[in-house]
């Protein structure tokens, strides 16, 4: 395994170090096992797939982030219990998981942390490990009846990092609110991203008067390392920038922020660029957007620094999207989408690094996979590349047309040139998963250093009453330490 002599790279050869002892514990149960890409890890949870419920009330999962001892943390909300041991309003919520799927019993509170604002609705959105197996999410919480961007990091042991963020109004040490639309609407962090100084990204919406209405707009804002808004960023001293929604063709349409596009290691590229994705509230132009490190519009990108998708049809064949779902960066530097159109399925793009269409990418620069009918909806909500450069993304799929509708977790994969891989789940790229008996969806998606892929979200529980967290483990494939396509412990 090569590594470079950045402070990351030396802290993940450590900290790979350190894991050895975790891995050993596991090891019997997960000796030899066969390594069949698109098939459930039989090892983890309950033949490949869990559920948590924590508190009897509604539980999703937002994002999850694997860590290279095996371990992986899931951010959400789960609705029950706050920290006074009463109420029952959504609550932001990270829980860590051992490597076989049951709860890290150290971390937080026999493996959840929670935490509540005011009996108000906290939500978390995007969670990331750091190097020192701190973590960082980003959400939203109310101080009042109205929310703001959250930014919560908590140590490694789940607890608040009391030297991050300032105690202020409507805030606690540990964490920091950012009101940006002022103190009578609703703001959403929910995307993040660290640059390589540190400096922390989180994206999300906020709203904007526009023709004597309220619409979103997509919203960058930038932190130190230490949970500071930096001021230096977007070029207006506010530490945020508010994107105008020049690229909807009529600006009383609100947008969607879904992704920024990190390479396949979660990591933005060398320049700290930003690049989002998302579609607006039409559902019928999808948008990426890309700035400078400091939050100017990098017009090196499309002359403009946006690049407009519209979906449309040419010689009745479905072109362009509706909405993006999912970005990545490759080694090359192209930009990997996935998003949905009027075809209803999963549909895959590839934007060269300047932001021209790749037409060498699938046929014609466009890659359609479905598992239902035409008439129904397949749609996916993550996209990752694994190391070899194959692309995965994950969603739901409609798996009960008629009657009582029925999603269940879908995962599809493609080759890097954007054709369906073939050796990968039904021989179409395809693996549908029902984790429970009722509706699910996939909402995040990651790439387990040894090469294997969580899929996580929420599941309808059986009583069909509420959801709860759902993750399942299935084979990608294997990391360059597992080459021989049979697992062995790194130790």
């Amino acid at each position: 395994m090569k590594h470079t002599k950045t402070p990351h790279g030396l802290h993940r050869y450590q900290s790979a170090l350190a894991a050895a002892a975790l891995w050993l514990a596991v090891a019997p149960a997960m000796a030899q096992q066969p390594w069949v890409p698109g098939t459930l890890d039989q090892t983890f949870g309950s033949v490949g797939k869990l559920t948590t419920d924590f508190f009897g009330a509604p539980d999703e999962i937002n994002s999850v982030a694997a860590m290279w001892d095996g371990r992986f943390v899931a951010a959400g909300t789960v609705t029950g219990r706050n920290l006074t041991g009463t109420g029952s309003s959504p609550n932001l919520a990270v829980a860590r998981y051992l490597p076989n799927g049951t709860l890290d019993p150290t971390f937080g509170t026999n493996g959840l942390a929670m935490f509540d604002r005011s009996g108000n609705v906290d939500e978390g959105f995007a969670v990331k490990v750091l190097p020192d197996r701190s973590v960082l999410v980003a959400g939203s919480q109310a101080p009042t009846a109205y929310q703001d961007f959250a930014l919560v990091k908590l140590r490694p042991d789940g607890s608040l990092d009391t030297s991050f963020g300032a105690a202020g109004v409507g805030a606690r040490t540990g964490s920091v609110l950012l009101d940006v639309g002022g103190p009578s609407q609703h703001d959403e962090g929910r995307l993040l991203a660290v640059q390589s100084n540190g400096k922390i990204i989180v994206a999300g919406h906020t709203t904007v008067p526009v023709g004597g209405f309220r619409y979103r707009r997509t919203t960058v804002a930038r932190f130190s390392a230490d949970g500071v808004l930096d001021t230096s960023f977007g070029g207006n001293n506010t530490g945020y920038v508010v994107l105008d929604g020049a690229y909807a063709a009529d600006p009383q349409t609100g947008d969607y922020v879904t992704a920024i596009a990190t390479n396949q290691r979660g990591d933005l590229p060398a320049n700290d660029s930003i690049t989002l994705v998302g579609y607006t509230a039409n559902r019928n132009n999808a948008y990426v957007v890309r700035l400078t490190r400091d939050g100017v519009l990098d017009t090196t990108f499309n002359g403009t620094g946006r690049v407009n998708i519209v979906a449309g049809t040419s010689s009745g064949v479905q072109t362009g999207l509706s909405d993006l779902r999912g970005a990545r960066i490759d080694d090359a530097g192209r930009l990997v989408l996935v998003g949905t159109s009027n075809d209803r399925g999963f549909t895959f793009l590839r934007l060269l690094a300047n932001g021209s269409p790749d037409t060498t990418f699938g046929t014609n620069g466009r890659t359609l996979v479905k598992l239902s009918t035409v008439s129904q909806y397949d749609e996916p909500r993550a996209l990752a590349l694994q190391g070899n450069g194959k692309i995965v993304a994950s969603g739901y799929a409609t798996t009960a047309p008629s009657g009582t509708p029925q999603s269940d977790f879908f995962v599809v994969r493609l080759s890097a040139n954007g054709q369906p891989d073939q050796g990968f789940g039904d021989g179409l790229g395809r693996m549908v998963v029902t984790v429970s008996a009722n509706s699910e969806e996939s909402r995040s998606l990651a790439v387990e250093p040894s090469g294997k892929l969580l899929v996580a979200g929420l599941a309808r529980n059986a009583a069909g009453a509420h959801d709860d967290f759902a993750v399942l483990r299935a084979y990608g494939d294997p990391d360059r330490i597992f080459a021989d396509g049979v697992e062995t412990p790194l130790f």
